[in-house]
């Protein structure tokens, strides 16, 4: 065996790193979006795996794709959904792809509750409307008037008697369009978002069991003694929920108790990036985030320590990274809130996470500290920390996400 190939053969085994998949809205089938993110970051790259772990591909005739299988796993809760593993890369490390399916819990979303979701976007003030999303909200608008106007014109004319039978077909044909559209293209994608994205009475049942469904999955990753990395992957209104799902999960596996001699090495690590929090609101950023690189390599060396486990803290934190591709989190003050105004009130108030993290003086740059217990000096802010360590990975810069590069999802070992 040629010496290259030797070293990569036998090259000492690491633990293994998880990746989970959250899909986006639609119809989406089970395993329909994980395996095609494992064909993109994995079988189609030849840089990741060593020469024996390369095998012809059954697809293309005189090409190579790298191994990987797909086999049952009860972490998934699912018959529907199965693993897929890799054979060892060339940093000597296995790959295992979850998906978190929630496709159909949403199901069902009524007209009624799309029709209310769009007005409630619709009814806002024009300086509310984000500018690069100001030329789809005209265009709906229009829509929404035009279809009114026609409902209206309709309506007149039955009461006064006028219609004709040619215009009653005309008038048919078009109603029987414009339901069959709304229920074959409106219904499919935007439903889920109308069903998930504002807590209101008619959502919080759906909302509620995507989110236990999401819970099980990480909570079980992140407490499997054979995984000492989680990367946390989302599409569209996936990301959405990959983001509610961290904030939860960070309430439980958050380190507790700091102490300023026992646990120097973590304190040292926040306070190394503490230059990089925001102001209260979070309007400093991305202007005051000047080294973008060491910001990051602050996150990680603060992430290898938050995922060691002792006595102290017997539930390490594994979540590495937050990737998000296409994610409407670009536009939460218009999406989650009802304005700007209400989405930085609401990073002030600690509702929602930032990164980089909130300073809790409210001046960019201080250090985040809060009171608990006898030894101040010695903790704190738990949802700054986790802005911190997790790195957040995004198509598109956002209030809420950092700018990241492809080379995100190729999961390098660090």
């Amino acid at each position: 065996m040629p010496k290259t190939v030797a070293s990569l053969a036998y090259k000492k085994a690491q633990p293994g790193q998880a990746v989970v998949i959250v899909h986006g809205m639609g119809e989406q089938r089970p395993m329909g979006t994980l395996r095609g993110f494992v064909q993109a970051v994995w079988s189609s790259d030849p840089t990741r795996a060593p020469p024996y772990a390369q095998i012809p591909d059954p697809a293309v005739s005189g090409a190579t794709i790298n191994q990987s299988w797909i086999t049952p796993d009860s972490r998934t809760k699912s018959h529907e959904l199965r693993r897929i593993t890799t054979p060892y890369d060339v940093d000597g490390r296995r790959t295992d792809f979850y998906e978190l399916y929630w496709a159909d819990i949403t199901q069902g979303t009524t007209r009624g509750r799309l029709a209310a979701w769009v007005t409630n976007l619709l009814w806002r003030k024009p300086a509310d409307i984000p500018p690069d999303v100001r030329k789809l909200y005209v265009a709906t608008l229009l829509i929404v008037i035009v279809i009114l106007g026609a409902a209206l014109v309709l309506a007149t004319s039955v009461w006064q008697q006028a219609v004709t039978l040619t215009t009653g077909l005309m008038i048919t044909t078009l109603a029987s369009f414009v339901i069959w559209a709304v229920d074959q293209f409106a219904l499919p994608y935007f439903g889920d978002v109308a069903a998930y994205v504002r807590a209101e009475a008619a959502t919080i049942e759906k909302r509620a069991l995507i989110r236990d469904r999401g819970l099980t999955l990480l909570k079980t990753l992140m407490k499997d003694d054979a995984y000492d990395r989680i990367v946390l992957v989302s599409h569209s209104l996936g990301s959405i929920i990959a983001y509610d799902l961290l904030q939860i999960l960070w309430a439980e596996f958050r380190p507790r108790r700091l102490e300023a001699v026992r646990d120097k090495a973590k304190l040292a690590a926040v306070e190394a990036i503490d230059k990089a929090t925001l102001g209260s609101d979070g309007s400093a950023w991305p202007n005051n985030l000047e080294d973008l690189a060491g910001f990051r390599r602050g996150q990680w060396a603060l992430y290898q320590q938050l995922r060691t486990k002792d006595a102290d803290h017997p539930l390490p934190w594994k979540i590495s990274d937050f990737v998000t591709l296409g994610s409407p989190l670009s536009h939460s003050e218009f999406l989650v809130t009802y304005n700007l105004a209400e989405f930085r009130r609401g990073l002030a108030e600690r509702l929602f996470s930032a990164c980089p993290p909130i300073a809790d003086d409210g001046r960019a740059g201080g250090t985040v500290l809060y009171q608990e217990g006898t030894a101040k000096q010695a903790r704190r802010s738990a949802r700054c920390i986790m802005a911190r360590c997790l790195r957040q990975r995004a198509g598109r810069t956002s209030t809420t996400a950092a700018m990241a590069g492809r080379q995100a999802i190729r999961f390098p070992v660090r």
